[in-house]
């Protein structure tokens, strides 16, 4: 996790500064040790395999520099990005490559998908529209603002979320900016930054605030803006409230989580809430088999009831294992964790059903469950589809 100053004075800066640095002094202190490390992983037995179909090194993600370059899929190609500006485009059951562009600036954003584009994002803002049949370059467009999440590509539209708390409609033929929505930032944030959805010509994003905005994908107009989180406690460490995970957008309802906030159930139309529980996560949550799975920034893994939000289960086994967002997929729910393991878990009873490991660095970026195939992108760039098969 990391923490983003907004507008502070330096004194200010520096008292939550060493506050901060007080706290993570003390969190590893000699007698706290053994609650600090990650748990140990223990034996398994396992009735599914995650078999790995094809994989590819597309080169380091900038973990340091919190990159969420999660890959998209679209027409039988998946399109992944590395930190270093190289794209690539690969047949989705093969891994066969169809292209490879070297944009030569450092990617932090994407990549988003859709209306015959793949597009990116740098750090200084800078938007790159490629055509998704050979890696051309349709269009670029510089913005105001640093983007670390995946733009949205829909209805016509590109909308790019920035750090400084801008939400930007781009026209996806000539990238040309169409709207704005401004949203006023809290003075301390976490690094990353939710990444917008477009389902049914309707934008759904997550702030920096706790809160869940609904806009039209053509016009930007604020259809509905509901509050996720409350901020808690007088320090500003307390308060922090981030969406960081993208909404999930099922049926009539939209699903979204906060850091120290809630897991919540909003009517997609209005944004009436339907339930509401006490959670904490700076991932995605994941919906499946009648539940709203979600991974805390604990570690811990739970599941909901997703018309009435009960909690079915809790799994403690993978405290501080920095385990990023989960996904649905076949009949399993898979988190990735700190050593590259993907850790398959029964979706009705939390139990564990499978492991594997992919590579010894991180799994941070979203797991993306696509039909019969899981892809998974390490941070050193190990970009593998799996298949989920049943264990005699």
């Amino acid at each position: 996790m990391i923490l983003t100053l907004k507008a502070l004075n330096r004194n200010v800066a520096l008292a939550l500064l060493a506050a901060l640095t007080l706290g993570l002094g003390a969190c590893a202190s000699n007698d706290e040790k053994e609650d600090t490390d990650p748990v140990e992983l223990t034996e398994i037995s396992e009735s599914v395999r995650l078999r790995e179909v094809w994989s590819k090194n597309i080169g380091d993600i900038d973990a340091l520099r919190y990159a969420m370059l999660k890959p998209g899929i679209i027409d039988g190609k998946v399109v992944a990005a590395n930190s270093d500006g190289d794209v690539f485009a690969f047949e989705r059951a093969t891994g066969k490559r169809f292209w490879k562009v070297d944009l030569d600036q450092s990617i932090s954003g994407g990549v988003g998908v859709g209306q015959g584009l793949a597009v990116v994002a740098d750090y200084r803002g800078r938007i790159v529209a490629l055509n998704l049949e050979d890696g051309s370059q349709r269009w670029t467009t510089q913005l105001s603002g640093e983007v670390v999440a995946t733009p949205a590509v829909g209805a016509g539209m590109v909308v790019v979320q920035t750090v400084d708390g801008k939400l930007l409609g781009l026209d996806a033929a000539t990238g040309e900016q169409r709207w704005r929505h401004n949203t006023a930032l809290p003075v301390l944030t976490l690094r990353g930054t939710s990444s917008p959805v477009i389902s049914g010509g309707v934008v759904f994003a997550g702030l920096d605030n706790g809160k869940l905005v609904a806009l039209g994908a053509t016009d930007g107009v604020t259809r509905w803006e509901q509050r996720v989180a409350i901020p808690q406690g007088s320090a500003e460490l307390e308060r922090v409230v981030d969406i960081d995970g993208a909404p999930v957008v099922r049926g009539e309802l939209v699903f979204a989580a906060s850091y120290q906030g809630r897991v919540v159930a909003l009517s997609r139309e209005d944004g009436r809430g339907l339930w509401a529980r006490d959670a904490s996560t700076n991932h995605n949550v994941a919906v499946g088999a009648g539940l709203v799975f979600l991974s805390g920034a604990d570690g811990s893994v739970h599941a909901y009831n997703v018309g009435n939000g009960q909690i079915e289960w809790s799994n403690s086994e993978l405290l501080r294992r920095q385990l990023n967002g989960p996904a649905y997929f076949g009949d399993v729910v898979v988190v990735g964790d700190l050593d590259g393991y993907l850790h398959a878990l029964d979706p009705s009873t939390g139990r564990f059903v499978g492991r594997e490991r992919i590579d010894r660095d991180p799994i941070r970026i979203p797991l993306l469950a696509d039909g019969d195939l899981l892809f998974a992108l390490s941070d050193d760039g190990e970009l593998v589809a799996l298949r989920l098969e049943r264990l005699q």
